[in-house]
């Protein structure tokens, strides 16, 4: 399978300035069938170049990742290249919107708990706890309040009203 594409122009690119570096994803997609890879579903093999510059300081780095998709491909290669770049893109989004925010407020990485009913139970807590945050149901006064950790600061002096947050079924805004 020829799945570096020696010598093949990228299908689709994209260029982002943003965070002081310059950022280049070059994506290239082969359709593939499930036997071919060894993954149940799998309809394309996707292969993203990415270069970064450094504006401040002029260093330069790349990386290329492999993925497997179970996205049909599009019967139109360049609108099935942007879609599928498009998608990896939104998938960073998702990771840093939600899954940093929880590793930086509740570290969650570092989480000790094994049991898998008390994991589940964390996870719904801390969800929950990102919920109220974003909803603003401790009626934040200014934009640090307007936080995560504004919200854990609110609960711990206010105590009982963020325990009757927990046992009452009426959302608290």
């Amino acid at each position: 399978m020829a799945l570096f594409f020696p010598g093949v122009e990228a299908q689709a690119q994209s260029i982002e300035k943003h965070h002081g570096r310059l950022e280049t994803r070059k994506l290239w997609a082969l359709p593939v069938s499930p036997q071919q890879v060894g993954f149940c579903a799998a309809a394309q093999v996707v292969r993203i170049h990415r270069h970064f510059l450094y504006l401040r300081c002029g260093k330069e780095t790349q990386e290329t990742v492999l993925y497997i998709t179970s996205h049909c491909p599009l019967a139109d290669q360049n609108r099935n290249a942007e879609a599928l770049l498009d998608m990896a893109r939104k998938h960073w989004v998702i990771e840093n919107g939600n899954h940093y925010v929880r590793d930086r407020s509740y570290d969650e990485d570092r989480c000790q708990v094994r049991d898998p009913n008390s994991a589940q139970i964390l996870a719904t807590l801390r969800s929950m706890a990102r919920f109220l945050a974003k909803n603003g149901a401790h009626d934040p006064q200014n934009p640090h309040q307007d936080t995560t950790p504004g919200l854990h600061r609110f609960c711990n002096a206010n105590r009982n009203k963020a325990i009757g947050w927990l046992i009452s079924a009426r959302t608290p805004f």
